[in-house]
C-alpha cells in the first residue's frame, strides 16, 4: 500500500469543440479512476496514448534478430529506463459513442482524460532533448507535472483495483492504441510495479492482457493490413484524415489526451466499417504494430 499524496489543485479541464479533456494529477486521480471504472460498464472500449521523454537507445543490430525482435528490443530498452509523462484515455461504446457530462454552462461535452505523472525530473532525468522541446512546444509543463502530477505507482495501484472490481456481467475492456508498442509497454511497466519488461513481444502482449483484464488492439496495425495502400505507413493524423474521422477544432495540442481521442475514433471506423465488426476485427487482437 501507499500513502496518499497531499491534496493539490489540478489543472483546469481543456475544452476543444465538444470534447472536455479532464486533467488528472495527484489531487483527483482516485476520483477520476473510480469514475472511469463505473463508465467502463457502459463504455468498454478504452483508447490510450502515452507521452515519454524520448528515446535514448537504438535498436540492436545483428542478423540473428528479426525486424520485430529488434524493434521490441528498442522499445524495451527505452521503456525500462525512462518513465511515462502522460497517459491519455478515451472511452467509447461499440458504436463509438463517448461518455458525456454537463458543464457549468449547460453544455453536453464528451469526456476524455489526461493523466499527468510526477516521476520525471527534467533537471536530473535522462531524456532526448528534441522530444522534450517538442512536448514543451505543445504546452506540457515538466515542472508542473513534477509538483502536481500523480506518481505512476499510485495510479497503477488504484487502476488495478478499479479493474479488479468490474462486475462479472459486464463486457471485459478492449484496450486500443495507435502504433501501440510503447503505449502497452508503459501500461505493463506501471502495472508491474516498474519491473523490467518481459523479454519477448509475445510475453508483453500476454502480460498486457492479464494486467489490463481484457483484449488489446493496435489500430495502426489494422490500418496497415486492411487492403488500402494509402493507409500503409501513415501516421495518426493522416489515417484519421483518410478515414474521414472528424477533426477537433481548434486543433488541440499533440499530447496524450487528444491523441487517445483520435485513436479511439480511428479504431471505431476500422472495426465497424473497414473490418466489418468485431467478428472480423478480432483477428487483429494482440497484433501490435512493429513487434509482430
Amino acid at each position: 500500500m501507499f500513502s496518499i499524496p497531499p491534496p493539490v489543485i489540478p489543472a483546469p479541464a481543456t475544452v476543444v469543440g465538444r470534447l472536455q479533456i479532464v486533467s488528472v494529477g495527484a489531487s483527483n486521480f482516485m476520483e477520476e479512476l473510480d469514475r472511469i471504472g463505473l463508465l467502463l460498464q457502459m463504455f468498454p472500449y478504452v483508447a490510450i496514448d502515452t507521452e515519454y521523454p524520448g528515446t535514448l537507445h537504438g535498436a540492436p543490430a545483428g542478423p540473428a534478430l528479426t525486424t520485430a525482435a529488434r524493434y521490441y528490443a528498442f522499445v524495451k530498452a527505452n521503456v525500462d529506463e525512462l518513465p511515462a509523462l502522460q497517459l491519455g484515455l478515451t472511452l467509447c461504446d461499440e458504436g463509438g459513442k463517448l461518455p458525456e457530462a454537463i458543464d457549468d454552462y449547460g453544455r453536453s461535452l464528451q469526456l476524455a482524460w489526461e493523466f499527468n505523472f510526477s516521476d520525471f525530473d527534467i533537471a536530473r532525468g535522462r531524456h532526448a532533448p528534441e522530444s522534450v522541446q517538442f512536448l514543451m512546444s505543445q504546452g506540457f509543463h515538466f515542472d508542473v507535472a513534477r509538483e502536481y502530477g500523480v506518481p505512476s505507482a499510485y495510479f497503477a495501484d488504484w487502476l488495478a483495483g478499479v479493474l479488479a472490481r468490474l462486475p462479472h456481467w459486464c463486457q471485459p475492456p478492449t484496450w486500443v492504441a495507435f502504433g501501440g508498442a510503447f503505449d502497452f509497454a508503459y501500461m505493463v511497466k506501471m502495472l508491474s510495479g516498474g519491473q523490467p519488461l518481459p523479454d519477448t513481444p509475445e510475453e508483453l502482449v500476454a502480460r498486457a492482457r492479464y494486467l489490463l483484464r481484457g483484449s488489446v488492439f493496435d489500430a495502426k496495425c489494422m490500418a496497415e493490413h486492411c487492403g488500402r495502400p494509402e493507409l500503409c505507413g501513415a501516421g495518426l493524423r493522416t489515417v484519421a484524415a483518410v478515414l474521414g474521422v472528424p477533426q477537433l477544432h481548434p486543433a488541440p495540442p499533440r499530447l496524450a489526451g487528444p491523441k487517445s481521442h483520435t485513436a479511439c475514433r480511428i479504431y471505431t471506423v476500422m472495426r465497424t466499417l473497414v473490418h466489418g465488426g468485431d467478428g472480423y476485427a478480432y483477428a487483429y487482437e494482440g497484433l501490435i504494430d512493429g513487434i509482430y
